[in-house]
């Protein structure tokens, strides 16, 4: 079965969370209950660095209805720890009942740049 393509924006220093429902092939939702994730983020597919950005990752409070959700706060979004252009991403998850990896998610991550506005919290402010 041909792995899902699903394109994500992400704005530097900005905190950014995606969710994907993960369905089995005959469309009922994947039970996540005995699973763990690995989502990273490089440059380029076959590119050097080792791994890239990694996203957090939270199951839903129901892990058999199949949702995941990757997450990138603004430190490791921010300036210096990522910069605009296009990445490539995937989300991977590993069954521990028999340790087989298994490709859920593949895609393009485009980064787009943010001006480095200041929020002041608790009056509104911004600078």
């Amino acid at each position: 079965m041909a792995v899902p393509v699903v394109n994500i924006v992400i704005e530097t220093d900005t905190d950014f969370s995606r969710t994907f429902n993960l369905k089995k092939s005959d469309n009922t939702p994947l039970n996540l209950t005995n699973y763990t994730f690995d989502a990273h983020m490089r440059k380029h597919l076959y590119s050097s660095e080792n791994r890239g950005v990694a996203f957090g990752a939270t199951f839903g409070a129901d892990p058999t209805l199949g949702a995941l959700t990757i997450t990138l706060d603004d430190t490791v979004s921010g300036f210096g720890s990522l910069t605009s252009g296009r990445y490539h991403y995937d989300v991977i998850i590993m069954n521990s009942n028999n340790n087989k990896k298994t490709k859920v998610i593949t895609g393009q991550a485009k980064v787009n740049g943010t001006t480095g506005v200041t929020i002041t919290k608790g009056y509104g402010d911004y600078h």
